[in-house]
């Protein structure tokens, strides 16, 4: 057992967890899958208000009138299904990094030699240098692909009634994975304003489904 600067670890390089961090927690899986949509109703509640509303109305209905609102409510069941799937791992994450563990937390694998006379350490990404730097770029490029599904799903569904809106999202979005990418090259923590960018940019869209699904169903 080892440390660093206070921090203990085990043989195997990983750190030392607490029995009371060893202890799955599931509460953050579920906030973290559904506050955000409530989030992005709230926003497009409110450019559906304070925007073109009769002509977003007149859209709704050409929508609901092809049942396609239906298809909008797909979208964001699809969109709270692959954020729970990205989210579930972090309950196991938690069990063996703690939230200051630095770059280590980028691993999404943790990998073990086999074999006769193998060694015990953990193997990691190297995250030092240019070479740390070029893998956390392709983190970065990992957690966009395994997060947009329900951006993509939706970009033309929503265009529909809020052709606008959607194309602001979109360049929010956009910028949100730029400034997440480069900001990974720095380290870890650096991903985090462009993660809040494009988080919020991806609920919102999902948001401006899920109204049209509400509105059709008159639940709203």
């Amino acid at each position: 057992m080892g440390s660093d600067q206070g921090k203990k670890f085990d043989d195997n390089g990983l750190p030392v967890m607490s029995d009371a961090e060893k202890v799955p927690k599931f509460g953050g899986v579920l906030l973290f899958t559904f506050v955000p949509l409530a989030i992005g109703l709230v926003v497009a509640f409110l450019i559906y208000s304070f925007g073109a509303t009769a002509t977003y109305n007149k859209r709704i209905v050409a929508v609901v009138g092809d049942d396609l609102h239906w298809a909008c409510a797909a979208v964001v069941v699809l969109g709270r299904v692959v954020s729970f799937v990205n989210l579930y791992p972090t309950v196991h994450k938690s069990q063996i990094m703690k939230r200051d563990s630095g770059n280590l937390r980028a691993n999404m694998f943790i990998y073990k030699a086999i074999g006769k006379d193998a060694a015990p350490n953990a193997v990691v990404l190297d995250d030092a240098g240019a070479v740390g730097a070029y893998n956390r770029a392709n983190r970065s490029l990992h957690h966009m692909i395994e997060n947009y599904a329900s951006l993509v799903a939706g970009l033309f569904l929503a265009s529909h009634v809020f052709p606008f809106p959607v194309f602001v999202c979109v360049c929010v979005f956009g910028v949100g994975r730029v400034m997440h990418q480069i900001g990974y090259t720095t380290g870890y923590g650096g991903h985090g304003a462009g993660f809040g960018l494009s988080l919020f940019a991806q609920v919102t869209l999902e948001g401006l489904l899920a109204l049209v699904f509400l509105k059709g169903e008159k639940l709203l």
